[in-house]
């Protein structure tokens, strides 16, 4: 795993917070990623990943409360995980059948990933994704995560106020004024769509 190569990297007190992070949220990654993959070694791999952020963005873990611990753990995880799946259903999508003819004369098929394909839908994706991100860290810090609890975890507001502690009506008042300022920033372009 890359995650032990990258914990070499931090300082004691962040290598005993991702260790730490790791043991008491291994298990909870794992499963998360194969309800949502429906295979091992992808799931191995989100855990990897998962990780391997955590490290990245050890400051934002340090000195943090269990449930906030939690829930961003949480949402990297569907994240990478929603991610990994999306990656795997385009690949398939690209693959084209193809035959050839083995030095034993025996006819082979083999699934060819047409790397052709699909690139101007990645590409707008990819800028849809970095425009409405940018947005969404404009946002206070409890409405960014009551949005990714909700709209990218799928979380129904009763569970994501028990991960925030607080009550559902509370989830329901900060996701209808997120929207609110989101429509404000963006402008009319996406308020249609929210």
């Amino acid at each position: 795993m890359m995650f032990y190569i990258a914990l070499a990297t931090l300082a004691d007190d962040e290598r005993s917070c991702a260790e730490d992070i790791f043991i008491k949220y291994e298990k909870r990654i794992y499963n998360i990623a194969l309800r949502i993959l429906k295979n091992h070694h992808d799931a191995e791999d989100t855990l990897d990943k998962v990780m391997i952020n955590v490290i990245e963005n050890i400051d934002k873990f340090l000195g943090q409360s269990r449930n906030i611990i939690e829930a961003q753990i949480v949402i990297y995880t569907r994240n990478e995980a929603i991610n990994l799946y999306n990656k795997n259903a385009r690949r398939s999508k690209r693959e084209v059948p193809y035959t050839y003819l083995s030095d034993e004369g025996v006819n082979i098929d083999v699934d060819i990933v047409d790397e052709t394909s699909y690139i101007e839908e990645i590409v707008i994706s990819k800028e849809a994704i970095e425009i409405m991100d940018q947005y969404l860290h404009r946002l206070p810090v409890e409405y960014r995560d009551t949005i990714k609890l909700v709209y990218v975890c799928g979380y129904s507001n009763k569970e994501a106020a028990k991960i925030l502690h607080v009550t559902p009506n509370a989830v329901a008042l900060r996701l209808f004024k997120a929207k609110n300022k989101l429509i404000n920033m963006v402008g009319g372009e996406f308020s249609e769509r929210i």
